[in-house]
């Protein structure tokens, strides 16, 4: 029950909670590159910002639709359900091709991922990778990490317009990131 009390505060502690619907509406409307791009540069901003001057859109377009064609066995797949090991080599591969572009990275590719199968792929962070003991962050860490959330999260169910995968990222904000966000923040101001 607590944890479902963190889930529901999401949207009132977090203000970016916004552009995750926009993220989907622009997909809807065949602007997907458009809402990844506003994904990177709003959710993925503390990497995005340093490679935004020299992004190479052409190479991320031919990546985004390499990738879509990886995943797209995965598209009827559901985080309750999916045994990752049946797609190890399409989650890892996806998630190299993403990491390897700067401004994505390793931070980046689950976002982008997510985006692209949003009931199957969990987003993480710097925060969320530490906290659960991923210290590499490569397509090994994030395939472990998609198998420790489904064993850490085993009844989780899609509610509120939100799929599994998605509520456990907000949990994981609410309980790892933003704590460490506010301890970084009080640091700094001393």
């Amino acid at each position: 029950m607590e944890k479902r009390k963190k889930l529901l505060k999401f949207s009132e502690k977090e203000l970016r909670w916004d552009f995750y619907p926009m993220f989907f509406r622009l997909i809807k409307k065949g602007c997907k590159i458009e809402a990844f791009l506003l994904m990177l540069s709003t959710w993925n901003f503390a990497c995005f910002r340093y490679a935004v001057r020299g992004f190479n859109l052409d190479r991320f377009m031919k990546a985004v639709k390499n990738v879509e064609s990886i995943l797209k066995r995965l598209q009827k797949e559901s985080f309750e359900k999916i045994n990752f090991d049946n797609y190890s080599k399409e989650i890892k591969k996806s998630f190299q091709i993403l990491a390897d572009i700067k401004g994505i990275q390793k931070t980046g590719a689950p976002k982008i991922m997510h985006l692209m199968a949003p009931r199957v792929f969990v987003m993480w962070d710097a925060y969320i990778r530490d906290y659960y003991g991923f210290k590499k962050g490569d397509a090994n860490d994030y395939l472990g990490f998609l198998k420790l959330m489904q064993k850490q999260f085993p009844s989780i169910k899609a509610s509120s317009g939100r799929t599994a995968a998605k509520l456990i990222d907000e949990h994981n904000y609410i309980t790892i990131t933003a704590p460490a966000l506010r301890k970084n923040k009080s640091k700094n101001q001393k």
